[in-house]
């Protein structure tokens, strides 16, 4: 992984974009940032319920089976999976996370059947087909390598079942230009009261034609700026929904919804991923 210039990067448009793995420099930088920070820990417990809105309702829309079995990698705090099993209590649930402090808080309870496990996305401490639905929520940007771990939640997810992602999109098109218009900061992206968004746009834009016209995934990565967390300034992989959309294609799954597609009817789920922003998608397999 390379970074643009010999100095060190103050945000993602600084870094260099490879498909590349990132190497073991890397990893072991990230491992050791998610497993010991006390801030990254502190801001994951302050995400609501509300945070999650988007997310639970699409498990809501997909996860009508009964009695489900869930697994939430990077689960954080588990706000998210205790909010879902405190309206569907037929359900039981494992919250995955490398942070020892965010996993204190994801113990299970006589109410809620959930569980708490140490583990890492690209090596899922599971067996094959264990799990009606595997849910991963703004998690894949931080991973250095995205095929990895989809390919690992396709092996633990049962046939049928539902694999549910959301994730920011670094990518987008409109995103710079809202930040633009609103004279929104971005600071992870360089965007400081919409000043820098053509810079980020021009770069999406170069993008956006080679990954529609590609058939394949194209997972870009970047270096990760672990000095500073928040607003993805951490993340390592460069957050493209059309990345997944190319592999869960080429893996036999079917898209059933996204967030768009529940907010806005059918005219979201005709609306390109290039023109959204953050987004949550659920696949069939």
């Amino acid at each position: 992984m390379t970074r643009s210039g010999n100095a060190a990067p103050r945000h993602a448009l600084d870094c260099e974009l490879t498909p590349q793995l990132p190497d073991a420099r890397v990893r072991a930088a990230m491992a050791a940032f998610y497993k010991t920070s006390e801030g990254y820990a502190q801001q994951q417990g302050t995400h609501t319920q509300a945070y999650f809105g988007r997310l639970l309702d699409v498990i809501d829309a997909v996860l009508t089976l009964p009695d489900p079995h869930v697994l939430e990698i990077g689960a954080g705090s588990s706000a998210a999976i205790r909010a879902f099993l405190s309206r569907r209590p037929d359900a039981r649930a494992v919250a995955m996370e490398m942070s020892p402090m965010s996993l204190r808080g994801a113990g299970g309870s006589p109410s809620l059947a959930l569980r708490g496990v140490a583990g890492d996305a690209l090596q899922l401490p599971f067996e094959a087909r264990s799990f009606d639905a595997v849910v991963a929520f703004e998690v894949i940007e931080h991973l250095p390598d995205v095929a990895q771990a989809l390919e690992e939640a396709l092996r633990v997810v049962k046939r049928p079942g539902y694999i549910i992602i959301g994730l920011p999109n670094h990518a987008s098109l409109w995103t710079p230009l809202e930040d633009r218009l609103r004279s929104r900061s971005r600071l992870a992206f360089g965007v400081a009261r919409g000043r820098g968004a053509w810079r980020w746009w021009k770069r999406n834009a170069a993008l956006a034609w080679k990954k529609r016209l590609s058939s394949h995934p194209q997972f870009l990565y970047r270096e990760p700026i672990l000095t500073a967390s928040g607003g993805d300034a951490d993340a390592v992989y460069y957050a493209a929904p059309v990345d997944l959309l190319r592999f869960f294609r080429r893996h036999g799954a079917r898209l059933v919804t996204t967030s768009a597609h529940l907010r806005f009817g059918p005219a979201g789920g005709l609306l390109p991923v290039e023109l959204q922003g953050s987004t949550v998608m659920a696949w069939r397999v």
